[in-house]
């Protein structure tokens, strides 16, 4: 029996994807390495009236509303640590610049400062990290909102690596470029405006009485500067003093959140070089088992669509129904191999919440822990300095302001100054 030009074409294609199949092994992943652009330092040192204090806000974990299910691939004491650790990584590397004032972190939600960045982690791994960043100067002004991603750079868990650096130092170089390039936009009389809206706002904050008709918001939402305080006045000059016991107070807190982030660094370093080993395994495995099911589906499909018209083709027709068959069932078995290195990623996180306990530590006389109850001291901070302000003045303090600057305190006039400001 004669076996038409189609048929033939049929039998060539189905032996081909056959053969591909008997040939393709287990897909490897290349290492990665970013080549990450540093971070831009000073060239020259910048006049003190033009730097800006920076503060950095303890980063979202990203964890979902109390009460709703958390992803399989999210650790909630996992995520609360690196909330922090991450904020500590982009203080480093803005520190390192020389391009900024002092640059802090601070107390989700509190502190005043020239310019607030806040961070939301999106995903975090050992494999890929991804942030939300904003960041907004004291008028409100909108400086940055943007999404960052990478993939570790795979070289900084080289163990033989003489030069020790985070695996996603690159996100944290983007991020401070980003922001330099913002400040670079500032006209010569804005970084001085910034740093009297701050100070007026902390004032204000402070003693609402007497400072708050210094400042004014204009119809987008800014904070201008309405007045300025008389050369000398010695009521701006207490604001000055408690100010800087502020600042100082902060830098405790800083040393002590350098003091996690020491703590912290070998076991989450650990936690992310396993990760990355285990989740690049896991990848390979997905598209190892993707790649058999189609190409067992694609021989099974060229199997049943033959002609059997011949013996020599019905022999080839079963040969490509069995290796499709066998195909489906290997690319079945390595999906369960592939759930295996999931669950290890979930107990290697496991093992590192338990190594990630709070940190205690005294400030000024009094207990802090760092866990979660930091925001709360520096509420109680500001309260103690709102007593010294009314004991050295004479004026009351209101009893309806708790002392703490809030989100919305920040933004000077509610929260929804912040949504906003945009340019």
């Amino acid at each position: 029996m004669q076996v038409d030009g189609s048929s033939v074409r049929k039998w060539l294609t189905v032996s081909v994807l056959t053969t591909v199949f008997f040939s393709v092994g287990c897909a490897s992943q290349s290492s990665t390495h970013q080549s990450s652009t540093p971070a831009v330092q000073a060239a020259q040192e910048i006049p003190t009236e033009q730097l800006l204090d920076v503060g950095i806000t303890v980063f979202d974990p990203g964890l979902p509303p109390e009460g709703q299910p958390v992803p399989d691939d999210v650790f909630p004491e996992l995520r609360k640590a690196e909330s922090r650790f991450q904020a500590i990584q982009l203080m480093e590397t803005m520190q390192s610049t020389g391009q900024w004032g002092a640059v802090r972190v601070l107390p989700a939600g509190h502190g005043t400062t020239d310019l607030r960045v806040s961070g939301t982690i999106l995903h975090s791994t050992g494999f890929k990290l991804a942030l939300d960043i904003r960041a907004v100067d004291a008028r409100g002004k909108v400086w940055l909102e943007e999404h960052y991603r990478a993939q570790a750079d795979e070289l900084a868990y080289m163990s033989t690596e003489v030069e020790q650096r985070d695996p996603f130092q690159s996100i944290y170089n983007e991020i401070s470029n980003d922001l330099l390039d913002a400040r670079k936009k500032l006209s010569s009389g804005e970084p001085q405006e910034i740093r009297q809206v701050s100070r007026l706002r902390f004032a204000a904050d402070l003693a609402p009485e007497p400072f708050s008709d210094y400042l004014t918001t204009d119809k987008k939402g800014r904070i201008r500067v309405k007045r300025l305080p008389a050369r000398g006045d010695p009521m701006i000059a207490r604001v000055d003093n408690i100010r800087a016991s502020e600042n100082l107070f902060i830098d405790t807190l800083d040393q002590n959140y350098a003091a996690f982030f020491a703590r912290m660094e070998a076991p989450y370093s650990s936690w992310r070089k396993y990760t990355y080993e285990e989740e690049k395994a896991y990848k390979a495995l997905k598209r190892k088992a993707l790649t058999q099911k189609i190409l067992g589906g694609l021989a099974i499909l060229g199997a049943a669509l033959a002609d059997p018209g011949s013996s020599a083709a019905a022999v080839v027709r079963d040969a490509a129904m069995i290796g499709g068959i066998a195909a489906i069932h290997a690319g079945i078995s390595t999906s369960k191999e592939a759930k295996i290195h999931a669950e290890a990623i979930r107990e290697l996180a496991a093992s590192l919440e338990t190594e990630l306990e709070p940190i205690v530590i005294e400030v000024h006389g009094q207990t802090l822990r760092l866990s979660g109850s930091a925001e709360t001291q520096y509420q109680e901070w500001r309260q103690l300095m709102q007593e010294i302000w009314a004991t050295e003045t004479g004026l009351p303090v209101d009893p309806n302001r708790p002392g703490a600057l809030t989100v919305g305190a920040e933004t000077g006039s509610g929260s929804s100054n912040d949504s906003q400001e945009q340019d």
